[in-house]
């Protein structure tokens, strides 16, 4: 064979294999070039969508410049379309066919975050309820209701709702929940926070999970600080210990109906306020607000200094003095009372 004609048939083999490499290259790097996207873009993959379908939508929604190659590209990958998952998705950026096709085989699908709200430590389930019910999540009738459903609290686990809702941060996705779903949510975080053997510690202290609840409430409302927590837990366990009134404003406050921000002489003497700890010995008969881990860990391990007695300190902190005897709490409340009538116009 001659020379001429070795260098066609070569030709003709190696010019279209030329061909293919340099397709194949060019198309491997469309299939990685990113494209920019001015605002987000959604696209919803029905089930059953044909293929065709989808790359002219991509075409159209400026996700890609060719749905043929598209198309191609998929069909390049073996039967991979029949690995696309159903559902929406979100592209922001900048997107290539390669991240489109991955992020629908993988099904990274996009829920909307439709509801965002943090119950905070302290709060009491009106002020839970007036956040929710601001939000658009329920009304009064509905949080009452869930209130005073015992059948629907028993499969909770509780007798009420109050300080059961675990202070933390809730998102849900898609769909608006309804009251009672949010409830039940914060209600099994509570549960899931708690240490799994609470059951086995409460009956060391001889609690109930309602008494312990309503004692890290008197904690949470008393103090911000979780270096006094255990302090305050001891003095409120030695209280009760003693037969001793707990003498703890915030429970009184809870039990006022339209509280307008002073404790009176009347309010201290109300023996209808079941809550009026100046009265009535024990703790009260629920809890006043949703409390803190610190709180109910507090509660358990309380320290053990002698302390009967706590009273704040001067000043915007909100720190107290613990005192072992009367006589020395009586001083702290005599500087107590001077600062603030020192503090009136």
């Amino acid at each position: 064979m001659s020379k001429k004609r070795q260098i066609f048939w070569w030709s003709l083999v190696l010019f279209p294999a030329y061909l293919l490499i340099t397709f194949g290259t060019l198309f491997v790097q469309w299939a990685n070039r990113k494209l920019p996207l001015s605002q987000e873009v959604l696209i919803t993959l029905p089930k059953k969508a044909t293929l065709y379908t989808l790359s002219d939508e991509l075409e159209q929604r400026g996700l890609t410049n060719s749905s043929t190659f598209f198309h191609l590209w998929v069909k390049l990958h073996l039967h991979s379309y029949e690995h696309f998952l159903a559902g929406t998705y979100r592209f922001v950026d900048a997107v290539s066919p390669h991240d489109i096709v991955t992020t629908m085989i993988d099904g990274k699908t996009y829920s909307p975050l439709v509801l965002e709200f943090t119950i905070p430590e302290g709060a009491t389930f009106a002020q839970i309820q007036s956040t929710l019910i601001e939000a658009g999540v329920g009304s009064e009738d509905d949080y009452h209701k869930l209130q005073t459903d015992k059948v629907w609290l028993s499969s909770l686990g509780l007798k009420e709702l109050e300080g059961f809702l675990y202070p933390a941060t809730y998102r849900f996705f898609n769909t608006k929940p309804s009251a009672q779903e949010v409830v039940e949510r914060a209600v099994k975080e509570f549960f899931v926070r708690i240490p799994e053997d609470y059951k086995e510690q409460l009956q060391r202290h001889s609690l109930s999970l309602e008494q312990w609840v309503a004692f890290a409430s008197l904690i949470e409302r008393e103090t911000p600080w979780d270096q006094e927590r255990r302090f305050i837990a001891e003095v409120i366990w030695r209280r009760l210990k003693a037969g001793m009134t707990l003498g703890i404003d915030a429970a009184i406050i809870y039990g006022i109906k339209d509280y307008k921000g002073t404790i009176t002489r009347e309010h201290l003497q109300d023996r209808h306020n079941l809550y009026n700890t100046r009265i009535y010995r024990g703790l009260p008969p629920t809890p006043i607000a949703s409390p803190s881990l610190a709180s109910l860990t507090a509660v358990l391990n309380p320290t053990d200094e002698a302390y009967y007695y706590f009273v704040l300190v001067p000043g915007p902190a909100r720190q107290h003095h613990f005192s072992k005897t009367m006589q020395e709490h009586n001083i702290f409340v005599k500087q107590l009372v001077k600062a603030q009538r020192l503090a009136k116009p």
